[in-house]
């Protein structure tokens, strides 16, 4: 996704609030998309133990003909 920029001493000591805020926002964004892709892995993964559990995975190959 992206990568976490560092908080150099030269913007802690310079940048606004308004700077701040923004980077609190896209720090946020950041989070939530990584959450939104770990909710769907966890979810991937129960599936994919249920199927193993049940015996439909994997599924067997088609014969080639």
């Amino acid at each position: 996704m992206t990568t976490r920029p560092k908080i150099t001493d030269l913007y802690a000591e310079h940048a606004s609030p308004d700077s701040i805020r923004i980077e609190i926002k896209k720090a946020r964004t950041t989070r939530d998309r990584w959450s939104r892709h770990i909710n769907a892995l966890t979810r991937l993964l129960d599936t994919r133990l249920a199927q193993i559990d049940a015996g439909t995975w994997p599924t067997p190959e088609e014969p080639t003909r």
